[in-house]
């Protein structure tokens, strides 16, 4: 029996079948089906569908741009047509891969096929954090959000802090072995390396802070990172900003201004700070309650210069009390119980629950 090899160089994933027929035996056939990612061969005798469902490892599954690579994992199951080879791992799109039956006493049969990348949006920059256009010398956090999951792997190749001269930064964020995603893999967090940013401490002396006064800089995230799905961004993009003074002193939330609603409406309830907070932190450790300290129902939202609250049903002519986690954060790291750069053994172990009194008329 003469092997056959047929070879395409692309195939239409959008296609019902991706067909190129090899004769193993009078009528045999290897098919790709992109609906369900799985090769059936069909034509084969019943020795022969016996025989590879027996010994799937007669099944060779690789990538052409790896050819000498070991063969990925398949799993062989009987078709309505033959057998079905299911891959372990789901294919890749815009790869080509060659499946071939390693028979023992005779040529070797293959099958090369490709898969096309599906036709997606691009992803795109839905927002960053903190929002702000001056933030604290000694920002701890940025939040960068995607519109769509994206792929891991990418942040030390394709995010970059640059100065508005063009300069790049050097290693300006904390240098992680995982990457910090959200469960959705949409939201970002980069931290500035903590120990550049705490005064006195060894790397903070010998390459100073990653962010200086009175200067410009760029986060430039390029066009090149790509979406989970392997669709890239198609254009770089530059976030700019403007870095003030730091902000060193611990959070208290006396200092904050309020704005209460009238009873009966549904409008909201309104929290000013006198800084830039952690608006992330900000949504989870901010709670209103009422008299008893049962949660109040509502929405809050947060772009971390205030809070607002919107309640569920209207407001009652009662007193309510704002929750304060001592958790809560600015975005240089300051906590209600000591300033991040609070020495070594002078904060405590835990902080107690700050709260606001709040009436409502």
């Amino acid at each position: 029996m003469i092997g056959v090899k047929h070879s395409i160089a692309r195939q239409i994933i959008a296609a019902a079948l991706c067909l190129l027929p090899v004769f193993a035996s009078a009528n045999a056939l290897i098919e790709y089906e992109p609906d369900t990612g799985v090769v059936v061969i069909s034509g084969l005798t019943s020795d022969e569908t016996e025989h590879l469902q027996n010994e799937p490892s007669l099944l060779r599954l690789q990538t052409t741009a790896s050819p000498a690579a070991k063969g990925m994992l398949v799993s062989v199951a009987e078709h309505e047509s033959g057998v079905s080879v299911v891959p372990r791992f789901p294919l890749r799109q815009g790869a080509t891969y060659d499946i071939s039956i390693q028979w023992p006493d005779r040529p070797e049969i293959s099958y090369e096929f490709t898969l096309e990348k599906e036709t997606t949006a691009r992803p795109t920059v839905v927002s960053f954090s903190p929002s702000q256009s001056v933030i604290p010398a000694n920002t701890l956090r940025f939040y960068v959000t995607f519109s769509q999951p994206m792929a891991r792997g990418q942040v030390r190749e394709y995010i970059t802090l640059m100065t508005v001269t063009g300069a790049e930064v050097p290693s300006p964020f904390l240098n992680l072995e995982t990457e910090l995603w959200d469960k959705s893999q949409t939201r970002l967090t980069l931290i500035l390396d903590p120990g550049r940013v705490k005064q006195g401490v060894g790397p903070n002396k010998t390459a100073g802070a990653p962010l200086v006064a009175g200067d410009l800089y760029a986060l430039e995230i390029s066009g090149e990172m790509q979406s989970a799905k392997g669709q890239d961004l198609g254009k770089d993009q530059r976030i700019t900003f403007k870095v003030g003074a730091p902000e060193r002193r611990k959070i208290n939330p006396l200092d904050w201004t309020l704005e209460t609603p009238e009873a009966g409406t549904l409008a909201p309830l309104y929290i000013g700070f006198d800084r830039i907070m952690d608006n992330q932190a900000v949504v989870r450790l901010i709670q209103l309650q009422n008299a008893s300290g049962k949660p109040i129902v509502g929405k809050e939202k947060s772009d971390g210069g205030g809070w607002s609250f919107f309640p569920a049903t209207p407001w009652s002519a009662t007193h309510y009390r704002l929750s304060v986690d001592p958790q809560l954060e600015d975005v240089a790291g300051n906590t209600t119980r000591a300033p991040f750069d609070a020495r070594s053994g002078t904060i405590g172990a835990e902080g107690s629950v700050a709260t606001l009194d709040i009436e409502i008329q």
